[in-house]
């Protein structure tokens, strides 16, 4: 496995070790259990990342293979603001919280396929790209159907 992508494994590594230390403290910071249940999960949908990503780098995959389909994109987390922090945050700040984080990763690793140099690194960002975006939409799904869906 080349440096480069080695480098990017550890970046996205530590993205998703920081990612699920805010979501793990988090749960003892609010009071709802609802919000409380989602902070539990996306922690560990962020250890399951994790070890993912720990895989690749441990197996040295050279061909990596990942299921980039086209997503739909509510943009809901680009339309709404939400809260810095998840002190006492209620089910709706912590879905707009993890929204904002899971964009802000999906521009992280654009900006980084950009300056990368090798095919295989940019395929890895490009497989991360969607991987955040598949996170996004599930989040943006369950917002749209808690906040907007139909009576």
């Amino acid at each position: 496995m080349r440096e480069e992508v080695k480098d990017l494994l550890e970046a996205a590594m530590y993205k998703e070790v920081a990612a699920q230390a805010t979501y793990a403290a988090a749960q003892k910071e609010t009071d709802d259990p609802g919000a409380r249940r989602l902070l539990k999960e996306l922690a560990e949908d962020e250890g399951r990342h994790l070890q993912i990503l720990k895989d690749i780098k441990e197996s040295g995959m050279e061909v990596l293979q990942w299921d980039n389909g086209k997503l739909r994109n509510l943009m809901i987390s680009e339309y709404l603001t939400g809260p810095d922090t998840l002190h006492n945050a209620g089910i709706q700040d912590v879905l707009l919280f993890a929204m904002k984080r899971e964009q802000e990763a999906v521009e992280f690793y654009s900006r980084m396929m950009s300056a990368l140099k090798t095919r295989q690194a940019k395929r890895l960002c490009e497989g991360l790209v969607h991987s955040e975006l598949k996170h996004k939409l599930k989040l943006e799904l369950m917002y749209d159907d808690l906040f907007y869906g139909e009576d």
